[in-house]
């Protein structure tokens, strides 16, 4: 078993104006199979559109709601009402169009995409 706690993970954040914070909650160490990740998007940040390379994607919304884009369709995320998957190769976009910050746990897998985290800069 592994626990790790949220606040004292170093988070990076997204290398857009505004962007997302992440923290990454699991290691190589951990799982070579999955990656969990705590985010958290600002009141009114928009994550642009991407992709998640080779790694399916799980939002979990814990706080606050977000707008998740993808194909022209907008679906609403709020915490304890829904979650995602994203399938691997889908381009999607995020945004959190309220007042106060929203926070999710993301799974990734493979863990491919946490290992992106890398590049972005510390917050």
């Amino acid at each position: 078993m592994h626990v790790t706690e949220i606040a004292t993970c170093p988070r990076r954040r997204a290398p857009v104006p505004g962007g997302p914070t992440a923290a990454l909650l699991t290691s190589a160490e951990t799982s070579d199979q999955v990656a969990v990740l705590h985010v958290e998007l600002p009141a009114g940040a928009v994550m642009p559109e991407h992709d998640h390379g080779a790694s399916q994607i799980v939002l979990i919304p814990l706080a606050g709601s977000v707008e998740l884009h993808h194909n022209g369709q907008t679906r609403t995320l709020t915490a304890g009402t829904a979650a995602a998957h994203i399938a691997t190769g889908e381009r999607v976009s995020l945004a959190n169009p309220g007042t106060e910050p929203a926070s999710l746990i993301v799974v990734a897998s493979p863990p491919e995409f946490a290992g992106r985290l890398a590049s972005w800069p510390l917050a």
